[in-house]
């Protein structure tokens, strides 16, 4: 009993992880169709209650039998249990068996137990009455209104978050270059410790392309570079989004669009360029109260 407990508050405590809240549904509107989740939890509880103390009867029947308990007089009687869940004995089966065998295999001439026959008719009427409520009432959710709503609902959740950073939460759309010398020096070492390992300590281009010429793939102006250190590409660059904060992806980013073919050592071999030829999107020229890395003019 202690289970069969247990497992009824589970199932009301499995309502929380359902996104058809009650509050969703009556928003949805009221009617004579509408079932709340919480009272099909309490019928299946009902029904697999019921179920169990079923059983336990049967057992206890089954136990009493053995045991020779029971007057030779009922014994010819079957009880109401065995006759729904069709306990039978053993040496029953003679009066059951088909007389086709199949290669030396009889098959005996079992029908499903009435038990089984309520519960497969119980879902049948469960669908009907799903079927009806999701389809020709107003009562329920669809699967689309359930996602335009929880879409909606997380939209709502993100605007509340942007309002409370000031409206400055730094993304691809937000994203602004960096020109101080201390921030480019912040975003270099951030390159070397995560970059430099396929695209070259300088830039110059390993297993990725090289970053310090004037050849852009995805872009070369701020939010292009942004996006791609964020997201990845398709031509095997995994995103970065995860491993750095938005604040390390601004520092490197406007670190990669100061990178510059001369100041890469000579002897240091070049990755043949890449992408399209573009100066940036034109905000490679930092302010004179600036200082830039030495000899970048842009790439």
């Amino acid at each position: 009993m202690s289970k069969i407990a247990a497992l009824i508050a589970g199932l009301f405590i499995t309502n929380v992880g359902f996104a058809q809240s009650s509050a969703d549904l009556a928003a949805a509107g009221n009617n004579s169709m509408h079932i709340t989740l919480a009272w099909v939890i309490v019928v299946v509880a009902v029904v697999m209650l019921f179920i169990a103390w079923a059983m336990l009867r049967v057992a206890s029947h089954l136990n009493r039998y053995a045991k020779g308990e029971l007057a030779k007089e009922g014994k010819d009687i079957q009880p109401f249990w065995e006759k729904v869940f069709q306990v039978k004995p053993v040496t029953s089966d003679k009066d059951t068996v088909i007389n086709h065998p199949h290669d030396g295999i009889y098959e005996l001439d079992n029908p499903p137990p009435p038990w089984f026959m309520f519960l497969f008719y119980g879902t049948i009427l469960f669908a009907v009455i799903y079927f009806i409520r999701f389809n020709f009432s107003e009562s329920g959710y669809t699967q689309a209104e359930e996602y335009k709503a929880e879409m909606d609902a997380a939209k709502a959740e993100m605007d509340a978050f942007k309002a409370s950073k000031g409206g400055s939460l730094l993304d691809e759309s937000t994203v602004k270059l960096l020109t101080d010398k201390a921030d480019l020096d912040k975003g270099e070492k951030i390159f070397k410790s995560t970059c430099a390992a396929c695209h070259g300590e300088y830039g110059e281009g390993k297993i990725g392309v090289n970053l310090a010429d004037d050849y852009w793939k995805y872009g070369g102006d701020i939010k292009s570079v942004f996006a791609t250190i964020s997201n990845g590409t398709s031509g095997g660059m995994p995103p970065q989004k995860m491993a750095l904060g938005p604040e390390q992806r601004q520092l490197v980013s406007s670190y990669v669009i100061y990178l510059d073919e001369k100041n890469i050592p000579a002897g240091v071999t070049k990755k043949a360029p890449e992408g399209k030829l573009e100066q940036a999107g034109g905000e490679k020229t930092p302010s004179d109260s600036t200082a830039a890395p030495a000899d970048s003019t842009g790439k």
